[in-house]
Parts: structure tokens; C-alpha cells; sequence
């Protein structure tokens, strides 16, 4: 962390400190943020601060999605009419939800489980906000729930654990498009890639009662 004491400023210094707290920021980059939030208006100045003791002070949890909202309550997403909301995309985190939400390709609902299975470090099923999700699911009449997770040993872990739990309630259960590079994270993938995997999602519990209805369907055309 830089000293204060490198510049002639202390509250520069302690400014530039404070920037390099933040992923991915080193000292050049800090001392540039710094500048050059000192060289913009006052008044351009004070919004920036507002906004950030606005983020810091309201944003919380959607009680329904667990994603972000302001004050604590109901998230846009959630409280969105013209989402669909017979579907439901499973994600690790809020950053996968921005991921899919900056891609434009899919105009459901969102659960976010706040974290993947992962015995390494200590975080088994009992961690995650599963009976939670069972409940969404029943409670809304969710018909086809997307398992989105990243390409690694946790997400599969994840993935497969909440299959055999979800599976039970009927609903079609189905995954991005495997064939198409996500990555680790969902949030490393571009808004093309996300798009292309959604659509081409595949289902992994055929036999499920909207699979069956599916099928039906095409069989009569």
C-alpha cells in the first residue's frame, strides 16, 4: 500500500491509498485516478461522492433474487412485468447477472446462490440458499430453471447437486450451450458468446413435464 508520506499532500496520499485498496489498482494507476478526479468541477466532484455514499449506504440484497437493490427492497428484475416469468436463471453471483443482462439474450428471472459447493473451502450445501430456490421455484411456477455456472470443478459440482435437487418439482432443468466457451466465470464471457450459449442452451433432465409437453407438441404439428 502506498505512504502518504511519498507526496507533498498527505490527503493525496492517503487518497492514492485508498484507490489501491480496489481490485486490480497499483500505484500509477491509483495516483491517475486521484489526479484526475482532482482536475474534474466541483460539482462533477460532489456527484461522484454522492453516488458512491448512495451505493455504500442502499444498496442491499433483493429479498427475492438475492441480486442488488436499492433500499432493500424488490429488485428492478424482479418487480419487472415484462420479463418472463415462467424461467429462471440460476447464477453464482451478481456479476454473472450483470454479464447476462449486458448480453440482451435472455429476459427471465434470476436467482442468485451467492457462491458455488465447494469442500475446499469449506462450503458445503448447508452454506447455500437452496430450500430457498425450491421454494422460488414451487412458488412461482417456474416451468424451465437454467443452471448458469462457470466451466469448473465447482460449478459442475454445483450444477449436478442442484439437478437432483430440483428435479423432484417436474420443472425442465437445462444449461447453456457446453459447446461454447464461457469460461471460469460467466462475467469473462462476451455479450456474443452469452447470447449464442443461452440460445442454444440444452435441457439435462429429459422426461421432465414441460419436456414431455414439448414433445407432444411437435408430434401433433
Amino acid at each position: 500500500m502506498g505512504d502518504s508520506g511519498e507526496y507533498s499532500s498527505q490527503f493525496f496520499g492517503e487518497a492514492v491509498a485508498e484507490f489501491m485498496r480496489l481490485p486490480g489498482v497499483g500505484r500509477k494507476s491509483a495516483q491517475r485516478y486521484a489526479l484526475h478526479m482532482l482536475g474534474r468541477p466541483i460539482e462533477e466532484r460532489k456527484r461522484f461522492i454522492a453516488a458512491i455514499q448512495r451505493f455504500l449506504e442502499d444498496v442491499q440484497h433483493c429479498p427475492e433474487c438475492h441480486g442488488l437493490s436499492d433500499d432493500g427492497g424488490v429488485c428492478s428484475i424482479c418487480a419487472s412485468r415484462s420479463r418472463d416469468r415462467a424461467i429462471l436463471c440460476v447464477v453464482a453471483d451478481t456479476r454473472d447477472v450483470m454479464a447476462i443482462e449486458h448480453s440482451q439474450s435472455y429476459r427471465g428471472l434470476y436467482y442468485v446462490m451467492g457462491g458455488l459447493i465447494d469442500p475446499m473451502q469449506g462450503i458445503g450445501p448447508s452454506q447455500l440458499p437452496i430450500d430457498q430456490l425450491l421454494s422460488t421455484i414451487v412458488g412461482k411456477g417456474i416451468r424451465e430453471v437454467i443452471l448458469a455456472f462457470g466451466a469448473t470443478m465447482e460449478g459442475d459440482t454445483t450444477q449436478f447437486y442442484l439437478q437432483r435437487c430440483i428435479a423432484p418439482t417436474g420443472v425442465t432443468i437445462s444449461q447453456p450451450a457446453r459447446g461454447v466457451s464461457l469460461g471460469e466465470n460467466l462475467e469473462q464471457a462476451d455479450g456474443m458468446t452469452l447470447g449464442t450459449a443461452f440460445a442454444q442452451r440444452v435441457v439435462i433432465n429429459p422426461g421432465s413435464t414441460v419436456e414431455r409437453n414439448v414433445k407432444k407438441a411437435d408430434q401433433t404439428r
